[in-house]
Order: C-alpha cells, then structure tokens, then sequence
C-alpha cells in the first residue's frame, strides 16, 4: 500500500512539473513575428529586416535579463550591457551604427505549441508592439535594415519576455 502511495505521488508530481512547462519552437517565432514586421513593412514600401547573429545575442541577453528581474526594462545594472548599444557592443557588433529594441511580456499558457499556436501567439506579439506608438515606430524605422528576436519563459508567473533588437551597420 506505501508503495502505491509513492507511486501515485511521483506519478502526480510529474504530471504537475510537465504542465508548467513550455514547450514552444523559439525559432518559429521569431520567423512568425519578423515575418508580419516585414509584411507590414511591404506595406510601407520599406526593406525587409533581416536576422542577425549579434542582434539575437543582445535580444537574448535583454529576455534573459528582464527574467531574473521579473519585470520590463531597456537598461541592466551591468555598465557594459547598460543600454542596447552597450549589449550590442558587448556581443561583437561594434560596426552597428543605429539601434532600437522592443521589449515586452505576454502571460501564456505552459503547454505544447502546435505551428498554429505559435502563429496567434506571434501575432499577439506583434500587434501589442504595433499598438505602441515608440514601438510601432521602432518596425517601421527606414534606418534599420537587421531585426532579431528572443525570448525568455518565467514558469512561475508564466510570462513569457520578448525582446527585439533592430539595428544597421556601418558601410564598411
């Protein structure tokens, strides 16, 4: 009977621990999100934004942020990662000459993310950014011609973080 006992209380306690996880293709979307930036862009006769390395570096360094301090923010306590041209810097990208981000949270569901879940949840992304007018403004920038996105999940207060880092480089 105490084994039983047992089983059925690891049995539960796996169930719980799988349920609050997040089971999300983070590739998926950010190709979802750049691609309705980029469509709305069209739109706007303006060049399409495209991924880069350096910018995702900084974009994950901001998500990851923002989850330890559980709340927005554009800035770190760490002077060299203090603003985004600071993070941008710090991960290599010393020829970006112009920079924006956007950052934000969403409250989701921890479960598994079919291809159509990931699209409404991209879509959700990038109509609040379109719906604020210094984030809108940073997507319709003219100046920017490179844009990554990354996120960060708090299984806790399950919020998931975003962060997008536009930027162009020298050219040289």
């Amino acid at each position: 009977m105490r084994n039983t006992i047992t089983l059925l209380v690891l049995f539960f306690n796996s169930v719980v621990l799988s349920a609050q996880e997040l089971n999300l293709n983070y590739d998926d979307l950010e190709n979802d999100v750049l691609e309705l930036i980029n469509a709305h862009r069209k739109t706007l006769k303006l060049n399409k934004l495209e991924k880069d390395d350096v910018l995702l570096k900084a974009a994950q360094d901001q998500s990851n942020y923002m989850l330890t301090i559980k709340k927005l923010s554009h800035e770190q306590n760490n002077v060299n990662k203090k603003h985004p041209k600071n993070r941008i810097k710090f991960h290599g990208g010393e020829n970006f000459n112009t920079y924006g981000e956007n950052v934000l949270y969403l409250t989701v569901e921890p479960k598994t993310y079919s291809k159509n879940d990931i699209a409404i949840l991209a879509e959700r992304i990038y109509q609040e950014w379109k719906d604020s007018p210094p984030h809108y403004k940073n997507m319709i920038s003219n100046e920017y011609k490179y844009a990554s996105l990354a996120f960060a999940f708090d299984s806790k207060s399950k919020r998931l973080y975003a962060t997008t880092v536009f930027g162009n480089k020298n050219d040289n």
